[in-house]
C-alpha cells in the first residue's frame, strides 16, 4: 500500500522544530567557546628563583596588541628594578672641619672622594620576555633577568678591578712609615678612581647577589692598600689660607674628600675678581678668576681658570653665592684633573 505524502502544514512544523533545536545547540557551543580564558597563575604569582629575577607588567588592550604587549613588557622591567632598589646614603663632608688623626674622618673623606668619580657602566644582562597573555580588556607579560649571570659578570669586573689597584699600587714607597711619601701623591690621586670603580660593581652585585656574606667582599692586601690611601688623603692637605676664598674652598676640599690645612703638601693660589648687575631688584654677581696648584718646590703644577654667578636679593649674600659657586667649581676641576687616569 502506498503511504501518502504528510500534510503540508504538519511537514513545515517538523522542519522548523528541528531547526531550532539545531540552532540551540550550535548556540550553546558557539558561547562555551566564547568563554573568556582565566589569568595563567604568574600573572598573580610570579615564579620564585634564586637564580632568577621575574616581574610582571600590564597594560590595556588596545588595537596595536603588539604595541599594548611592548608598553606590559617594559611595566614588567618596572617592577624587576623596583626589587632592586635600595636607598644608598653617601656620606657627604661639606662644611666638616677636617681634623689629622681621625680614622672615622678619613673613611668618611674617602667615601666622599669615591662618589665623586663617575665610573665606566658594565652592560649587563637585559630582562627578556617569557610569557605573554591577552585578556579582554588587558594584556600581560612576564620578564625576567638572568641573576647568575649579572653575579658572574660583576665578580669579573671587580677581580680586574682589584689587579689593577694592585699594578697602581705596586709603584708606592715601601716604607714602615705610616705616612705616604710626599713623591707617591699623585699614584695615591690616581687609586681614587679605581676604588670608585670597584665601589660600583659592588653596589650592584649587593642588588643582584643573594650570599649572606657581603658580596665583593675585599681581600687583605685590597683592603691595606684602601686604608693607605685613606692616610694618604688625609694626609696630603692643601693649604688655602693666602687664598681670599679660604673658608669656601676649604668646605669645597672636603666635599671632594680631600683636606685643607695650613703648612701641607700642596698649596692653592686664587686670582679672581667680582662685578655685579642689579635688576628687578636682585643683585647678579659675576666671579671670574684663576685657581693654582703649587707643588712643595714651589712650581705651579697646573691652573683652572673658572667663571660663576651668584643672585640674591642682598648684594653681600649674591657675592658670598658667587664665591661659594666659583670655588665649587675650582676644586672640582682641579679633582678631576689630579685624579685622572693617564
Amino acid at each position: 500500500m502506498k503511504l501518502s505524502a504528510l500534510p503540508t502544514a504538519l511537514n513545515w512544523l517538523m522542519v522548523t522544530g528541528l531547526l531550532v533545536s539545531l540552532t540551540g545547540c550550535l548556540g550553546s557551543n558557539t558561547k562555551s567557546s566564547q568563554t573568556r580564558e582565566a589569568l595563567p597563575n604568574w600573572v598573580s604569582s610570579p615564579p620564585q628563583d634564586s637564580t632568577h629575577l621575574y616581574g610582571v607588567g600590564s597594560a590595556p588592550r588596545i588595537e596595536n596588541i603588539a604595541l599594548a604587549f611592548m608598553q606590559a613588557e617594559q611595566n614588567g622591567n618596572v617592577q624587576i628594578a623596583q626589587q632592586l632598589r635600595t636607598e644608598v646614603s653617601q656620606v657627604n663632608t661639606q662644611d666638616t672641619q677636617v681634623r689629622s688623626g681621625q680614622g672615622g674622618e678619613q673613611v668618611s673623606k674617602t667615601q666622599t672622594a669615591y662618589t665623586q668619580v663617575t665610573t665606566s657602566p658594565i652592560e649587563l644582562e637585559q630582562a627578556i620576555n617569557e610569557q605573554r597573555f591577552a585578556d579582554k580588556n588587558y594584556v600581560y607579560a612576564l620578564q625576567s633577568i638572568d641573576r647568575s649571570r649579572i653575579v658572574a659578570k660583576l665578580k669579573i669586573a671587580i677581580n680586574d678591578t682589584d689587579d689593577a689597584i694592585r699594578k697602581q699600587a705596586a709603584s708606592l714607597t715601601k716604607t714602615e712609615d705610616k705616612y705616604p711619601a710626599p713623591q707617591d701623591w699623585q699614584t695615591y690621586m690616581q687609586l681614587i678612581p679605581y676604588f670608585a670603580q670597584r665601589k660600583s660593581y659592588q653596589d650592584e652585585l649587593s642588588l643582584y647577589s643573594t650570599e649572606r656574606t657581603a658580596a665583593g667582599k675585599a681581600s687583605s692586601d685590597i683592603q691595606s692598600i684602601e686604608e693607605r690611601l685613606s692616610q694618604a688623603l688625609n694626609s696630603y692637605g692643601f693649604d688655602v689660607s693666602s687664598t681670599r676664598q679660604a673658608d669656601s674652598l676649604a668646605s669645597a676640599l672636603s666635599h671632594v674628600g680631600l683636606t685643607p690645612k695650613s703648612g701641607s703638601l700642596f698649596k692653592l693660589n686664587s686670582r679672581t675678581a667680582q662685578h655685579h648687575e642689579e635688576q628687578d631688584g636682585r643683585f647678579y654677581v659675576f666671579e671670574d678668576g684663576t685657581l693654582e696648584l703649587i707643588d712643595p718646590t714651589g712650581s705651579r703644577l697646573a691652573s683652572w681658570t673658572v667663571s660663576a654667578r651668584g643672585i640674591a636679593k642682598n648684594l653681600s649674600k649674591a657675592q658670598e653665592a658667587a664665591t661659594n659657586h666659583w670655588s665649587e667649581q675650582a676644586i672640582e676641576a682641579m679633582f678631576t684633573w689630579l685624579t685622572r687616569l693617564d
